[in-house]
């Protein structure tokens, strides 16, 4: 069932907002009445610790659904967490975390309680905030068109690896070309040759958008910097 945890709330004080939970409405109790319903509606104010302003709604649904409103940009949408809720809410730049860490430090809450957590790199070097992307979620973002919140120097960092916007390719299901697929294969082929034989199914590369055999390559090819060390 989906709710706000201590957890969320953390991450909330983090991005610099607060989480007000509204009173349960008439049309809140006939939901739970209704055939298929899973869990009871609650409705959460997000607000801007600094202006005390909205800034956004999640809202829980009577069959467990997320829906999350941005006031900033008139925008509503289904999220699968209230993480990335409350990211997508926050009015920050997003930096890219590059999975390394060096050394501690302490957060202090918005009730002054304080908790110890590994300091996470980020490729610009500023200092990382729950807002940040994941490496994973940068490249997707990116991807996809969709790093228009991504901090800019972050975002050169990947682009001088070979990560690119890739949203006016082709998305359709066998759509790479004969050059995309070749390039794939040799490159799978390298990895068997240096120890990481299982990186994909060889037999699903037809199968690939000219999209995501893009997305493969570049990966692949990051891969082949770290030594074929790590993840794909």
């Amino acid at each position: 069932m989906l709710t706000i945890t201590p957890d969320d709330r953390a991450l909330a004080t983090e991005l610099g907002l607060f989480l007000l939970q509204e009173p349960m409405t008439d049309a809140d109790r006939d939901a739970i009445r209704q055939q298929g319903a899973t869990q009871i509606p609650e409705t959460w104010l997000v607000r801007c610790e600094l202006t005390k302003k909205p800034v956004g709604r999640l809202r829980f649904t009577e069959v467990g659904s997320l829906y999350v409103s941005k006031y900033a940009a008139n925008v509503s949408q289904v999220e699968e967490t209230v993480a990335e809720a409350l990211r997508w809410i926050a009015p920050l730049i997003r930096h890219v975390r590059t999975g390394q860490y060096d050394g501690t430090e302490v957060i202090v809450s918005r009730f002054r309680s304080m908790r110890e957590r590994p300091r996470a790199l980020t490729e610009c070097g500023a200092h990382s905030t729950g807002a940040d992307y994941t490496p994973t979620a940068a490249q997707v973002e990116l991807l996809n068109g969709r790093s228009h919140e991504m901090c800019w120097a972050c975002r050169a960092k990947l682009e001088s690896r070979g990560a690119r916007d890739l949203s006016h390719l082709p998305s359709r299901s066998g759509s790479s070309t004969a050059p995309q697929q070749g390039y794939i294969r040799r490159l799978l082929d390298e990895g068997a040759q240096n120890g990481r034989p299982h990186l994909m199914e060889a037999r699903s590369i037809n199968q690939l958008s000219s999209r995501e055999a893009s997305s493969t390559i570049d990966r692949l090819k990051s891969l082949k910097e770290r030594g074929w060390k790590g993840d794909l």
